[in-house]
């Protein structure tokens, strides 16, 4: 499913109107049709007392079209319009005169206040006042009826975009409607994923409106989904066995930090991978030598950290991996970060490069484009902002598109953790992920997720494709994880559940995302 910005959405529905000759009373017809359609798979709209608020813009013509089909599946329905209606477009107005030729109620207001007795006695209010139409901050009367709508004791269902929130940052304009359900239209916006655009949209349903899939291939961000999952990971065969199932060697731990190596493991093993090999430090080595017997644990030299002198060895090691991955419980002094740099410039096939790591490259300036190893990068914001010398308000206020840009410009996968996490490729397209949930916040996720990704890159995915489905794959598990407790599972926790979610995909039983078209 593509994800785009307004500006991209607006291009859609362009090149549906130019290319394929759907013209735009089909299309807004198509809209106000799939709101009632998509919204009654959570309510009966018989006998409902629905209000919908319509502005004057396109927004506004795509609710006087759910009028009518609101009307037809037994709501009783009356329709408030706040705007100039000299204003409206060809298609607005023309819905707007056969809501009315239908008996249903079409009342003008100016002042909010006027929308009280109405909002008293709805059970459902239907947002069609600005929807990806905004252009600045919600202000006098329309920021007030959103606050009424807000107020109203009725489950609120909002056209395309709740009005006021941004499409493309998901960030509110002044004010916001909180919608209990979103209907997009034509294609999900990135307003809808990104947070706190989650929260304002409620549940989400994406209706195509007609629009052919092919007019957006273009588009570079694309929401991973299962179907998505499902299509790209690895089947095994009968006659699979553990050495065409991907050797991986992890590089991690350290004294006092040697559970971030052992998560990394765990994420590893249940990922599926065929052969786990965990190099650490001889202090941290004997301390995780058979807490998992499936992983084989190795030391290299004889202190509390890695070193350089550690290198000629651990890179004779890494040679015969099928995925590398490093970073996690290394430790930031500057001799490891001597081998860190030392490993970067010299590994070559998958590595996936995760927390101490990341600093490393970020600390000695390791020009990643220039490193023979297909790279993927698992950071969260804080050492993203230490990496690209972005603050942090910058990076979330511009997650994906920051991540794409790094991305493309040194040549690297980028996993850029939080909510919602983006996987950006060096070609300039992105995923971003709809799994996942609040309680995965704890200590150890990015181990485990930093062992799974290795793990599918080890059993042949591209490392875009192994960092996306990674990711899924391990927001799944929390996701599994919560339905037994909301918060309080633990990275180890997750790890378990990795084959479930697996399979889960793989059977399509937990397929994300409401497109109607699929």
């Amino acid at each position: 499913m593509i994800l785009t910005t307004t500006a991209e959405a607006r291009a859609l529905d362009k090149e549906a109107m130019e290319s394929y000759g759907l013209p735009e009373a089909v299309l807004m017809e198509n809209a106000g049709a799939a709101v009632v359609r998509l919204a009654g798979q959570r309510f009966r709209w018989d006998g409902t007392q629905t209000v919908i608020v319509c502005g004057a813009g396109n927004n506004g013509g795509d609710g006087f079209v759910a009028a009518r089909y609101a009307a037809e599946a037994g709501a009783e329905v009356t329709v408030l319009f706040m705007g100039n209606a000299a204003h409206m477009g060809p298609s607005s107005w023309m819905y707007r005169q056969a809501a009315e030729k239908m008996g249903i109620p079409v009342v003008e207001i100016e002042r909010a206040a006027e929308a009280l007795p109405y909002f008293a006695e709805a059970t459902v209010i239907v947002d069609a006042l600005i929807g990806t139409g905004i252009s600045k901050e919600v202000t006098g009367e329309k920021a007030a009826l959103i606050s009424f709508m807000n107020d109203a004791s009725a489950a609120v269902i909002s056209v395309d975009m709740p009005s006021g929130l941004s499409g493309d940052t998901g960030r509110p304009a002044g004010t916001a409607v909180m919608a209990d359900i979103t209907v997009a239209l034509g294609s999900l916006k990135r307003g809808h994923v990104l947070y706190p655009g989650s929260d304002f949209c409620g549940e989400v349903f994406c209706s195509s409106i007609g629009i052919p899939e092919a007019a957006g291939e273009g588009c570079p961000v694309r929401l991973m989904e299962a179907r998505d999952v499902r299509r790209l990971l690895p089947v095994r065969t009968r006659i699979s066995h553990k050495g065409n199932n991907g050797f991986i060697g992890l590089f991690a731990g350290s004294a006092g930090m040697e559970g971030a190596a052992l998560l990394a493991a765990q994420g590893a093993l249940y990922a599926g991978g065929g052969k786990i090999a965990l190099r650490s430090v001889q202090a941290a080595a004997g301390l995780l030598a058979g807490r998992v017997p499936e992983v084989m644990v190795g030391a290299l030299g004889n202190g509390l950290r890695f070193t350089e002198a550690e290198l000629p060895e651990a890179l004779a090691a890494a040679a015969g991996y099928d995925a590398v991955a490093m970073g996690c419980g290394l430790g930031r002094e500057e001799t490891v970060q001597a081998f860190a740099e030392g490993m970067m410039r010299a590994v070559i096939g998958p590595f996936v490069l995760d927390a101490d790591a990341i600093w490393a490259a970020a600390e000695r300036k390791v020009p990643l484009e220039d490193c023979p190893g297909d790279i993927i990068i698992t950071p969260h914001v804080g050492e993203f902002s230490k990496l690209t010398g972005l603050s942090a308000g910058e990076i979330e206020a511009r997650r994906i598109d920051c991540a794409r840009d790094y991305a493309a410009g040194h040549h690297v996968t980028v996993v850029l953790k939080g909510a919602p996490t983006v996987t950006a490729l060096p070609d300039g397209t992105a995923w971003v992920n709809s799994t996942g949930n609040p309680g995965m916040a704890s200590g150890g996720m990015g181990d485990t997720l930093t062992g799974i990704i290795a793990a599918l890159a080890g059993q042949g995915m591209d490392a875009g494709n192994a960092a996306a489905c990674g990711v899924y794959l391990h927001g799944l598990a929390g996701d599994l994880a919560a339905k037994e407790a909301a918060v309080g599972y633990t990275a180890s926790d997750v790890a378990h559940r990795v084959p479930l979610a697996r399979e889960t995909v793989m059977r399509g039983a937990e397929a994300a995302g409401k497109d109607d078209r699929a």
